[in-house]
């Protein structure tokens, strides 16, 4: 360079700096996340140790009945209780934050286990699914609540929150 002559001015680069994610952290996916649980609150069976829920279950839209009432047999195992054709109430709560939105929780419930020939029918929703049995005698159900989440581009996960299995008495 010559004499006098300043040098050019070298632009230095602005320093790199590794940052964090800036953006907020969002609540835990309820479909990774083992914050939501599912409990069963009807039928109320003797040492389920919850008593919510706990009582007559047949006298919903003004009707009276004992549908959905624990019972212990004579071996000391519970069961609930319910009369063929008879609505019985099966109602889970679901533990946790509020879930957002796109996620839901599905109810299935499944004889496992009965009298030959007896149906079971089922309306299930969330909270509360009806049970109905064809016949009388001693039944198994298999209950399984699922929180689904749907994307808009018509994927869904799915994640279990509850499998149950559930002894009832069915009376004529």
């Amino acid at each position: 360079m010559a004499a006098g002559v300043p040098a050019p001015a070298v632009a230095s680069a602005p320093p790199v700096v590794l940052m964090r994610d800036a953006a907020p952290v969002a609540e835990p996916c309820p479909l990774t996340s083992a914050e939501h649980v599912a409990r069963l609150v009807a039928p109320v069976l003797p040492g389920q140790g919850d008593t919510e829920g706990q009582g007559d279950q047949g006298g919903r839209n003004g009707q009276s009945g004992q549908q959905g009432r624990g019972a212990q047999g004579p071996r000391g195992d519970a069961f609930a209780s319910a009369r063929v054709g008879a609505p019985l109430a099966v109602v889970v709560a679901l533990d946790g934050p509020p879930l957002p939105s796109g996620v839901f929780p599905v109810v299935n419930i499944d004889k496992a286990a009965g009298p030959e020939g007896g149906r079971v029918s089922s309306t299930t929703g969330y909270p509360e699914s009806d049970v109905r049995f064809s016949a009388p005698g001693r039944y198994e159900l298999d209950l399984t609540v699922t929180l689904v989440a749907r994307s808009s581009c018509g994927g869904a996960k799915a994640r279990t929150v509850m499998e149950r299995r559930v002894p009832v008495e069915v009376a004529p």
